[in-house]
């Protein structure tokens, strides 16, 4: 079965009718499928996150680098940045999004916002933190970076990672069993929910919308129905540390798309995805073996799953500036990760998956992006597509933003 599975994600790698090269006809590691072209919008930018583009098309990126954003344009449309301006409140961070007037960053520290109307190139005003002292924890241990994204009611949802791998008594080490309960759950592995007091003045009403989520930093409100997507990074080395085989450990446990509800328990630490071909179940992990308390059975499944250590990063709603095909679904962005040691890195792609006719996704998958350069050479970490059609895709490792256009390259 692990062959069969290794064979698979090796075909998934393999686009549909692929090109090299890009908008402007010269030859690209990067890879697109055919109708569509990527060039380089900006470079030398530091580690950029999750983006958002304006409704003047104005483009911003958090940072995980003070202080905090970046803002570009291309005034001369000749496809780069021209533009390029950074501000933001001195702090690192990582989820940025618009809407109704007010563009929110969330900081790593905690969520603020500015005022910037739909016209504007630029923000107006100090910030005003709706959302302070969120946890943070120790950097490389702890799972500082956060979502954010904005409901039709200006509820501000945001993703607090988890402080530890799976909330064992000994962090990352082998064969320690899980705390029971895990207190982390309290705080973090969670969405919470900021709501904007009624007279404007008092202080936002945060409370925890859904837990048991171990990383869901790649938030998205689909605006056509108002439901709240998460893809979530499942936990690392099963092999170090339950000895599990290497190739069983670099397919699993599965990365997974949720669809968030109030109220939901998604299973971190107690369970996780449990990544074949056909399907991803929920599965008990290894610290909660002997917990016969843990039934995964009462958590809420993923949607979708896939194979483990991509790791997602984004999500974008694909919308009607996009060709057919493409115009009704979810863009996510995935980092790949080298937990897949000691085999090869897997998963650095930007992949399309379609909704059906309920807006949901049907199952199924298709790879926008990805590079046949080094491995390593597209970490991706945001994801926005503009009205236009325009993809942008941010690469944090390599501190560059691309952009893919809805058209083929010109011809040499």
């Amino acid at each position: 079965m692990i062959r069969r599975l290794i064979l698979f994600t090796s075909i998934l790698a393999m686009p549909l009718a692929a090109q090299s090269r890009d908008c402007d006809g010269y030859l690209t590691p990067l890879v697109v499928p055919s109708g569509f072209c990527v060039r380089l919008f900006a470079e030398k930018l530091g580690p950029v996150r999750h983006l958002v583009v304006l409704p003047n098309g104005t483009l911003v990126a958090g940072l995980n680098a003070a202080p905090g954003m970046v803002r570009l344009r291309d005034t001369n449309g000749d496809g780069t940045a021209d533009e390029i301006v950074r501000f933001g409140p001195g702090e690192t961070g990582t989820g940025v999004t618009w809407a109704n007037g007010w563009l929110y960053f969330a900081a790593d520290k905690g969520v603020i916002r500015y005022r910037w109307s739909s016209g504007a190139n630029e923000a107006s005003g100090d910030g005003e933190w709706i959302a302070p002292n969120l946890p943070v924890g120790l950097f490389g241990s702890a799972h500082t970076m956060k979502g954010i994204t904005v409901g039709r009611d200006s509820s501000v949802y945001v993703s607090i990672g988890s402080e530890s791998d799976n909330c064992q008594v000994d962090d990352r080490e082998a064969r320690s069993p899980g705390k029971w309960p895990c207190g982390e759950l309290a705080r973090r592995a969670g969405i919470w929910q900021f709501r904007p007091p009624a007279d404007g003045k008092a202080p936002w009403v945060g409370r925890r919308y859904a837990t048991g989520l171990r990383n869901a930093e790649a938030l998205a409100i689909d605006p056509a129905t108002d439901r709240l997507w998460a893809a979530t990074h499942g936990r690392d080395y099963l092999n170090h540390l339950w000895g599990w085989s290497d190739a069983e450990s670099s397919l699993q446990p599965a990365e997974m798309l949720d669809l968030i509800t109030l109220n939901g328990d998604y299973g971190w630490p107690y369970c996780m995805g449990q990544w074949t071909r056909s399907a991803t179940r929920l599965v008990r992990t290894p610290e909660y073996a002997g917990r016969s308390e843990v039934d995964c059975a009462t958590k809420v499944p993923p949607v979708m799953g896939f194979p483990g250590h991509w790791a997602p990063m984004a999500i974008a709603i694909a919308g009607k500036g996009l060709p057919g095909g493409y115009q009704n679904g979810l863009l996510i962005a995935f980092h790949g990760s080298r937990s897949k040691a000691p085999l090869p890195e897997e998963g650095h792609y930007l992949v399309y998956v379609p909704f059906d006719g309920d807006r949901r996704p049907t199952g199924d998958h298709q790879i926008l992006l990805r590079t046949d350069g080094p491995v390593g050479s597209l970490r991706m970490a945001g994801v926005a597509v503009a009205p236009n059609g325009f993809i942008y895709v941010a690469d944090d490792e390599h501190g560059r933003i691309y952009r893919i256009e809805p058209h083929g390259p010109i011809k040499r």
